[in-house]
């Protein structure tokens, strides 16, 4: 299964509903909202929809040296792959793929959600997301704005810093759970990607389902904590692979 960290989870639920929420506001925010690509921009908006072009099996298998016929492909959020080996793991993926109407519309996006973050600004825009849940067009059943919820309280509040990346598009940045965000011209997208040993199953020896699910979330946490240098390396690797095949 795809590894998602929290924080990314997070951030599409911040960046996304947010946006689409706010669009009535100045002009600025609104060009960057808007996703109808102009005559003058590079990308057009059907390259939302290219995600499994950009990331293809051939390029992903290229850039980590694996076999292209045994990448498992998943089609969500954008598109994603794995890979199981020798007590190896690799996980690949882009998703948040937006062609914006001009180039100032993606940069303005990308200075957003690249803004590091304490925990407490994080907290408030997990309210804010929160609060607009149950008017949000997107989530239109129960199910999905419940377990957009839990999404939010799985998450928590904690920081989010980035760091620049250098020779990534016209402007990159990692985010300290290895998540690149990319630019080039009007075009915008995340990149996830580990290639590692497989992560040590947690002991649940002798604890009960309560236990178990507290085992599991600081197992995880750890987890991510240990494999985040390798994310942060392998997405960087990844993101400038997609770059330089547009």
């Amino acid at each position: 299964m795809r590894h998602f960290p929290k924080m990314t989870i997070l951030m599409f639920l911040v960046l996304g509903l947010a946006a689409c929420q706010d669009s009535g506001s100045d002009g600025d925010v609104k060009a960057a909202a808007d996703a109808a690509a102009s005559d003058s921009a590079r990308f057009d908006k059907e390259m939302s929809k290219k995600g499994c072009e950009l990331l293809s099996p051939e390029l992903v298998a290229a850039t980590f040296d694996v076999p292209a016929d045994e990448l498992r492909q998943i089609k969500i959020m954008g598109c994603a792959y794995s890979w199981e080996g020798d007590e190896q793991t690799l996980e690949a993926g882009i998703s948040m793929i937006r062609a914006y109407g001009r180039e100032a519309g993606a940069a303005s996006w990308f200075a957003t959600a690249t803004s590091s973050r304490t925990a407490e600004e994080m907290q408030a825009e997990m309210d804010k997301v929160a609060e607009r849940l149950d008017e949000s067009e997107q989530l239109d059943t129960e199910l999905k704005k419940s377990t957009a919820k839990d999404l939010l309280k799985m998450a928590g509040s904690k920081a989010v810093t980035f760091e620049d990346v250098a020779g990534v598009g016209d402007e990159a940045r990692v985010s300290d759970d290895g998540t690149v965000y990319v630019r080039v011209d009007n075009l915008t997208f995340m990149v996830n990607a580990y290639k590692g040993p497989t992560a040590p199953p947690p002991d649940f020896q002798g604890a009960d389902l309560q236990q178990m699910a507290e085992i599991a979330k600081e197992h995880g946490a750890q987890w991510a904590i240990e494999s985040a240098p390798q994310r942060k390396a392998d997405g960087t690797r990844l993101a400038g692979a997609i770059v330089d095949a547009l």
